[in-house]
């Protein structure tokens, strides 16, 4: 066995046999990531990870986060003074077919800051056209490199996965490989034995995704051996019920809503009624990974296949009535 770690009381081991491991603690980072959504199709592809490219990003969101981007700061020191300088987009008026916000720049006194105003920056839904206008040339700020890089930047995140699509795909494929998410801030899972090999899967996907990454910042993955233990059993069945009873509460308010709103769909019902088949499947894996009774949470989950017997019987019955 490698070497021991612990983390917050959970025994962990850099390598180790199968057989006596309970499973993989997983976690990774996905901070301020744009992925060429074609080259992510692709890894996907060559991974087997399951590729959900979503629809094209809206131009209202892809100018707002591109000039979001626009950011600079930038210190000074003349004769022996010191200043400093922000340049940053905000908004300012604008209508349903203009976009439109203003390049300024903000400088940093002890009392009061200054503002100018020093040019603005409009895309027009109507003919496409992305402009940069009022220009005021700065001896500080280079005006016409953040118009350019604010044009570029919109073209970039039209074409471009962000870091909640890819966050999408993530979870889509842990859900697959039945990882806990566990309750300690950020992107951290348990993954049971049974899809352990999976994991490499996913840290090869993360590693790419850096290459890809746009911007540039570097994408963090690792993983460890959780050691099969009496105590290690108690502190994951812990961790199951936090992350599970979260999606039972989840599910049984949807599936409410599908019922008392009336829901025409059998598609949709059909879907949330196997998501709960799938939980429940879920539950009787990880009780055989642990080797113990998951019965903490019996009564939610008699509810919530009550409820999910009943979306498929109203599919059916919906089915049925157009079938006639």
């Amino acid at each position: 066995m490698g070497e021991i770690i612990d983390m917050r009381g959970k025994v962990a081991a850099a390598e180790g046999d199968k057989d006596h491991m309970l499973g993989k603690f997983l976690y990774f980072s996905l901070a301020n990531l744009l992925v060429e959504k074609d080259a992510l199709a692709k890894l996907c592809e060559d991974l087997g990870i399951p590729y959900t490219g979503g629809k094209r990003l809206s131009v209202s969101d892809a100018f707002r986060s591109a000039t979001g981007d626009i950011q600079e700061r930038i210190p000074i020191t003349r004769m022996g003074e010191s200043h400093i300088y922000l340049a940053y987009c905000r908004d300012n008026k604008r209508t349903t077919e203009v976009l439109s916000r203003e390049l300024v720049k903000e400088t940093l006194n002890q009392q009061t800051n200054q503002y100018e105003k020093l040019a603005n920056i409009s895309y027009d839904k109507r003919d496409g056209s992305f402009r940069c206008d009022n220009l005021v040339m700065d001896d500080v700020v280079d005006v016409l490199k953040c118009c350019r890089q604010a044009e570029e930047l919109f073209e970039l995140y039209q074409r471009c996965a962000n870091r909640k699509q890819v966050e999408t795909i993530c979870s889509n494929f842990l859900r697959s490989i039945e990882a806990t998410k566990l309750s300690i801030t950020g992107y951290l899972y348990f993954v049971p034995r049974t899809f352990m090999e999976k994991v490499d899967v996913f840290e090869e996907f993360i590693n790419f995704l850096g290459e890809l990454n746009q911007k540039k910042t570097p994408l963090v993955v690792n993983s460890f051996y959780i050691i099969d233990d009496e105590k290690q059993r108690g502190k994951m069945t812990e961790e199951f019920y936090a992350a599970v009873k979260k999606e039972i509460a989840e599910y049984q308010e949807r599936a409410d809503y599908f019922i008392h709103s009336g829901c025409q769909s059998p598609a949709v019902l059909e879907r949330w009624a196997l998501k709960i088949q799938g939980l429940e499947a879920r539950k009787q894996h990880y009780e055989q990974v642990l080797r113990r009774e998951l019965d903490g949470l019996d009564d939610e989950f008699s509810t919530l296949k009550f409820l999910g017997q009943e979306l498929q019987n109203r599919a059916k019955n919906i089915r049925f009535q157009k079938a006639a």
